[in-house]
């Protein structure tokens, strides 16, 4: 049990911080940071994409960490650890001290992201009143939009000064988000969870299987699609179309300009036109993005298109959790998101280390832009087929 109650607003604005942490800070708002990096010879693009693949993996670990982790530390230990390694993590990154060193800053960004990721809407939600609570949900999730919007932003004020200067911009951010988040954690339980006597989610049904695999590949298929957008826009405005390195950074607050969109929308259009089919528009969202890269390689269209993105992937996120919790139920969905967010770790590896490679083989950034278009196709196609099949169990059970 928390401690003491916050009041939603206090709560709402903390959950806000610890999601910007897990989402931005130690995730994306690397990304801005590429070209100044490269430029400054701290590494090469394919060693860029390999530490966005080391930052990927960290958040599979993390979320394996969050899910486990309570049998021998508490919630509130664990985000208070995770917290403290999320502002140490970015602030490694103010030295260029190789790229062993970054690596290790990156996959410790990822595990502490996630655990701040999992954790933070359940803390926050128990001091939203149930009727506030998907209000209070999406302000929270657009904590991440936000807050690259405003990091996008700022970083051309510094980058004058090389990758270090941004990377102590980020520690700042970092360090101010985690002394609001700090009320929200001190909440947390301080009991650790001791393991069910049969730790496994109860079986289900075959048909409801067969809708949760197509679901689960569509999502893996999700995490390698929006990676282009997510790890290598800024080097790709930067080097292939021209953009300055001030420039590529103030135009991925386009892309967080999306993400705060889709996060207040995702909860809102699923009400008006239910989850399935949000979803697969949602996905179409991510379509139509990546084949504006494709089709007019221009500076205004790949703008356009990190809007988009966006929009996309926090839809995506929590219209698959929900969906998730119409699949398999109120009491196996803890079980169940857990290991759809591992699968969507795992698709981001694959995506990083698979694309970085890529690059390390001669291909260009556009190329990357190609795989990306062909996984959200086959995503947009399975979460078509999982709609259906979910039509007819609908019909059976009524």
């Amino acid at each position: 049990m928390p401690t003491s109650k916050l009041g939603s607003f206090r709560a709402t604005i903390s959950g806000f911080c610890l999601i910007a942490i897990g989402l931005c800070f130690t995730r994306w708002a690397y990304t801005p940071l590429v070209p100044p990096m490269i430029d400054g010879g701290w590494v090469d693009k394919s060693e860029a994409g390999y530490l966005g693949g080391f930052n990927s993996f960290g958040y599979m670990i993390g979320c394996v960490i969050a899910i486990r982790g309570t049998r021998w530390c508490s919630p509130r230990g664990l985000m208070r650890i995770s917290i403290l390694v999320a502002v140490l993590s970015v602030a490694m990154g103010i030295r260029d001290l190789g790229f062993t060193w970054l690596a290790v800053a990156r996959l410790a960004s990822g595990i502490a992201g996630a655990v701040c990721i999992i954790h933070a809407p359940a803390t926050m939600l128990r001091h939203v009143d149930s009727e506030r609570r998907g209000f209070c949900s999406g302000i929270a999730f657009a904590g991440a939009g936000v807050m690259i919007v405003l990091t996008s932003l700022l970083l051309p004020l510094v980058l004058d000064h090389g990758a270090s200067a941004g990377w102590m911009l980020e520690t700042g951010l970092t360090l101010l988000m985690a002394w609001l988040a700090w009320p929200l954690v001190s909440t947390a339980s301080p009991e650790t969870v001791g393991p069910a006597k049969d730790d496994r989610p109860e079986p289900l049904d075959a048909e409801r299987r067969g809708v949760l695999r197509l679901l689960s590949i569509a999502y893996v298929l999700a995490a390698i699609g929006v990676t282009p957008h997510t790890l290598f826009l800024a080097d790709y405005l930067h080097r292939d179309l021209g953009v300055g390195i001030a420039g590529s950074s103030s135009l991925f607050a386009v892309l967080g300009a999306g993400c705060a969109v889709g996060s207040l929308t995702s909860g809102l259009a699923s009400a008006w036109i239910g989850t399935r089919s949000k979803l697969i528009v949602a996905y179409l969202f991510g379509v139509i993005a990546v084949l504006m890269v494709l089709v007019f390689e221009s500076v205004a269209m790949v703008t356009a298109s990190a809007f988009l993105i966006g929009v996309f992937v926090l839809q995506c996120v929590p219209l698959t959790s929900v969906r998730t919790l119409e699949i398999v139920g109120l009491d196996r969905h803890a079980s169940f998101w857990g290991l759809m967010a591992i699968s969507f770790g795992g698709g981001l590896v694959v995506a990083a280390y698979g694309m970085s490679g890529m690059l390390e083989l001669g291909f260009r950034y556009i190329d990357l832009f190609v795989v990306a278009e062909v996984t959200l196709v086959a995503g947009i196609g399975l979460i078509g087929m999982s709609w259906f099949r979910r039509m007819e169990t609908t019909a059976s059970e009524a």
